[in-house]
């Protein structure tokens, strides 16, 4: 019995030995990462580090996005469109056809921002960005004569649905207009995956999609097209 309670003595007094400079490690990080917190929201300029975007230049949508600063240089954006037009191949690349249509798109970004006497998110920026769009567009949108079934001539052609996923490089400059307005001026450059779907409808799909065909059949299409970006912003910034 008393080797029992010098061994469960021994036990305990090796378990607090152990556990004392533990606790001091683990106190010590607490500090540590306390300190570095204090220091990065130091280097943070806490009165303009979250912006309210709208993007007024965007044909056929509206857009609206919200910018975080993460780090003294570093910020992240998300986007998101309400989209009410879309396009089709037109006469020349520079003019595409305007479709009636319904859908969303959803942009997300990392910036880095370069000036050494701004601070973010003012200033010269570049970064990536990744844009998810979904298009429904109306009903008959590539104008088939409408025949009734039983004419010899019919043809059934469904609903045309559009995914498409970018990814693009940008470069831009954010402006302080006066206490906590903002202007951005912004471009791009990256490329965009398509993927085109409508019943019976794959030959008028490549025939109206805008980019390089990649795969097709009688219902759908694969599509890669370049994609340059202009983006023209105002905001308010908090």
């Amino acid at each position: 019995m008393k080797e029992t309670r010098l061994l469960l003595r021994l036990t305990g007094l090796l378990l607090l030995f152990y556990c004392l400079p533990l606790s001091g490690v683990q106190a010590q990080t607490e500090r540590e990462e306390a300190a570095e917190e204090r220091e990065l929201l130091e280097n943070i300029d806490q009165d303009h580090d979250k912006t309210l975007k709208l993007h007024p230049l965007h044909y056929g949508e509206i857009y609206l996005s919200y910018e975080k600063v993460r780090a003294p240089n570093i910020s992240n954006e998300f986007g998101l469109s309400y989209i009410y037009k879309s396009y089709f191949e037109g006469d020349t690349w520079a003019s595409p056809e305007a479709q009636d249509a319904l859908g969303i798109a959803i942009r997300m970004s990392q910036r880095y921002y370069t000036s050494k006497v701004k601070k973010a998110p003012f200033g010269f920026f570049h970064g990536p960005q990744f844009n998810y769009r979904f298009v429904v567009f109306e009903r008959n949108v590539f104008d088939l004569q409408q025949l009734p079934p039983s004419d010899p001539n019919y043809r059934f052609v469904g609903r045309l649905y559009q995914n498409a996923l970018d990814l693009s490089y940008h470069l831009g400059y954010q402006f302080q207009l006066g206490q906590n307005f903002t202007a951005e001026l912004s471009g791009g450059i990256g490329g965009r995956l398509k993927f085109a779907k409508a019943t019976n409808g794959g030959d008028l799909i490549k025939e109206n999609i805008i980019g390089r065909v990649l795969a097709s059949d009688e219902g759908a299409v694969f599509a890669i097209t370049p994609s340059p970006q202009l983006n023209f912003s105002i905001g308010y910034s908090f």
